[in-house]
């Protein structure tokens, strides 16, 4: 059997399909606080101000102005009813300060020095007044930490100011990018906060400024550094990006950005087609620098301009308008007029393009966006539930027809989900509806961007468990911590130039020893005890209980690191395992028990989704009898009993199905795959059935 070597050659497996995140931030306190009372996804939150009515008539005289006035906020939804006085507010925004429905912010620190009001100190209130659905940035975002990328959380509030007849409407309250935030994700809130928007001719273009000192970066409108009030560190990156041959900066670049963090960025843009970021206009993201890792994380803002809106043809000739049909190459080529970097895009993103191994784990990742947060199913179910909330008070109010930006009323946010249904290049605006270019763009994607071309190493993150005190034991007969690998391919791999890390970014952190060797869909079992004099398998890190990621990385012959695999687990209990729910699988969660260097198990038969695509969808059946053969069934939610002359007869299923057609056999870790296309008509309902035990799973809702 032929044995590969992962750092000379890369072997292209549609089954390794990788995943991978910053952890979410669930044990800091503002965050977990907020996530509870503030950012609700399941009902409109009531936000009522009283404030002096002079003051509300400066604000709206002068929506340039920052200047806070002060008012009582009354917050009110299922969880919290709360009365807080003495809070700051004032209008906010780049262009949005224009327009009718212009966005507001509530500063609940601003009178109080450092008072927090359910885990924020700020809430930003955005109209979106130009997007009829009120809902591509609240979409957009929930991509973007989807695919791992730290970005603000959104929700909706019906805001009321004094008796309703100036202000009042749907909002989007969106989660402030600032110290509380970098806490939450990055462990500290030390390091620089750089906010970069286009305020003047060429944006925050990241090219250096003329003169190209520091004082540029103070003075520039560009560039807000809002935690030390340092600019150094921006210009010395810039600097970087600009100068640096292309060996150096192939060779360096990762010493300044968490290179895979940014990688997922710029598909998760190219998905959306955002226009409006660092790709061609130098506007809305921030740029925080981690001090735990010395990288920069690339924050995503302000994201009305996605899923087919662009309010101007300036940007391409106007037969080239359509994002749904760009190539990620071509995102930022042939831009023209206002574009900030003339022909080519963005220089930071043009030069990592340049690099063959990024632009594949590029095209990789959009591959994945596509197949899972952005596919049409994930889109239909968030704009479903988005109407159903929502519709019954959008343009109601203040706002509506003729006193709403562009004239909309109910029914433009009725049909926007939907319109246009073709692309409408002369509209400015939305030239596609949300769903049409959700799937005009997969299918793009999946038909330019083949699984067979990319990098796809089988061996993936498979096991944890981090609390180790009564199960196997170490060299030292020691219960230690412990992640267990997996090769998920049938070709024995050598592990050497593979490292493992417990920090996102770091990819270098601990080496498996070179000549370590994992067999065709075999297991090695690592220890994470901080102790390498133990063995040669024992990491320089230790798990933590109440939850991280472990992160495998890869460096290939270019000496560039790839993030091959990651699990990112939450807080375990002792001995409590946690993994993929298959072996090599892209689903997680809790196990039955830990399995070190045996298949995982799930406590009963689950069925589960593990993979969509535009016309059909991956199903899993794990738990089933190993070796054996499971059926997919499919009907609608109705109890059914297995009549006489049928496998498992007498048994009583909660599917009425259509018939025993999808038998599918089981593997040796006893899951069963099947791919379905009889999605994307209404709710189809499946069930699995082991045809050994007869043991029934639980019923999943599709579409």
């Amino acid at each position: 059997m032929r044995l590969v070597h992962w750092f000379l050659a890369v072997l292209i497996r549609k089954d390794a399909f990788v995943r991978s995140q910053h952890v979410l931030p669930v044990n800091d306190k503002d965050w977990a606080e907020s996530n509870e009372y503030v950012f609700l996804w399941d009902e409109v939150t009531n936000i009522t101000i009283t404030m002096a009515e002079d003051d509300l008539d400066g604000i709206i005289a002068d929506t340039s102005s920052d200047l806070s006035r002060n008012c009582t906020v009354r917050f009110k939804n299922s969880k919290v009813d709360q009365i807080v006085s003495s809070v700051g507010i004032r209008a906010r925004g780049g262009g949005q300060r224009g327009r009718k429905k212009f966005p507001w912010k509530l500063e609940f620190n601003e009178f109080i020095e450092g008072r927090k009001f359910l885990g924020c100190e700020k809430m930003n209130l955005q109209g979106d007044a130009h997007d009829p659905s009120l809902s591509r940035n609240g979409l957009s975002l929930d991509i973007f930490r989807s695919m791992g990328i730290p970005a603000s959380r959104s929700s909706y509030v019906w805001l009321t100011i004094n008796d309703g007849t100036k202000v009042q409407g749907v909002y989007n309250n969106v989660e402030q990018v600032d110290e509380e935030f970098a806490q939450a994700w990055l462990d500290s809130k030390d390091g620089e906060n750089y906010k970069c928007r286009r305020k003047q001719k060429g944006g925050a273009s990241l090219r250096p400024l003329v003169p190209n000192t520091v004082e540029s970066y103070e003075t520039s409108l560009n560039y807000e550094e809002k935690r030390t009030g340092s600019y150094q560190l921006l210009k010395d990156f810039i600097d970087f990006i600009d100068s640096a041959d292309d060996l150096q900066f192939r060779n360096e670049i990762k010493n300044w950005i968490n290179m895979d963090s940014l990688l997922r960025v710029l598909a998760v843009d190219a998905a959306l087609g955002n226009w409006d970021g660092l790709w061609l206009n130098g506007n809305n993201y921030y740029l925080m620098y981690d001090i735990n890792t010395a990288l920069f994380e690339y924050i995503p803002w302000d994201l009305d301009n996605t899923f087919g809106t662009d309010w101007t043809l300036i940007f391409y000739p106007a037969e080239d308008t359509d994002f749904s049909k760009k190539k990620i190459n071509d995102f930022g080529i042939g831009c023209h007029f206002v574009c900030n970097y003339g022909d080519n895009g963005s220089t930071l993103i043009h030069r990592v393009l340049n690099i063959t191994t990024y632009e594949k784990q590029v095209e990789k990742y959009i591959l994945e966006v596509v197949k899972g947060p952005f596919s049409p199913p994930m889109i239909s179910k968030s704009t479903e539930r988005i109407h159903n909330l929502i519709q019954p008070l959008m343009f109601m109010g203040a706002f509506s027809g003729p006193t709403m930006d562009r004239n909309y009323t109910n029914e433009e946010f009725v049909t926007s989900f939907e319109n246009p249904s073709v692309y409408k290049p002369k509209l400015k605006g939305p030239k596609w509806g949300i769903l049409p270019f959700s799937r005009e763009r997969t299918s793009f994607v999946l038909e330019t961007y083949l699984e067979e071309n990319l990098i796809n190493i089988p061996v993936v993150v498979n096991e944890v468990v981090a609390t180790n005190t009564e199960g196997i034991t170490d060299e030292e007969g020691k219960n230690e911590d412990w992640v267990e690998i997996y090769n998920n391919s049938d070709e024995s791999i050598d592990l050497s130039g593979f490292y493992l890390t417990d920090t996102y970014g770091l990819s270098r952190q601990w080496q498996i020893p070179s000549g370590t060797v994992i067999s065709a869909r075999e297991y090695l079992v690592i220890w994470c005890d901080d102790d390498e004099d133990d063995g040669p398998l024992h990491t320089n890190f230790k798990l933590s209980s109440s939850g991280e990621g472990v992160y495998m990385y890869a460096t290939l012959s270019d000496d560039i690191d790839i993030l091959v695999s990651s699990l990112i687990f939450p807080e375990l209990e002792a001995n409590q395992a946690y993994g993929r729910l298959h072996d090599g699988g892209n689903t997680v969660g809790y196990l039955e028990t830990p399995t070190p260097s045996a298949s995982n198990k799930v406590n009963s038969l689950t069925i589960y989704v593990e993979e969509y695509a535009t016309s059909s969808v991956d199903l899993v059946a794990a738990g089933a009898s190993p070796n054996g053969t499971v059926v997919f069934l499919d009907g609608e939610v109705k109890t059914f009993r297995i009549p006489p002359k049928n496998p498992c007869k007498g048994v009583l299923l909660d599917v009425s199905p259509k018939g025993l057609e999808n038998v599918i056999s089981t593997l040796a870790n006893g899951a069963g795959v099947a791919s379905t296309s009889s999605l994307l008509t209404g709710k189809t309902y499946y069930q699995s059935l082991d045809l050994l035990t007869c043991e029934t799973s639980n019923v999943l809702s599709v579409n």
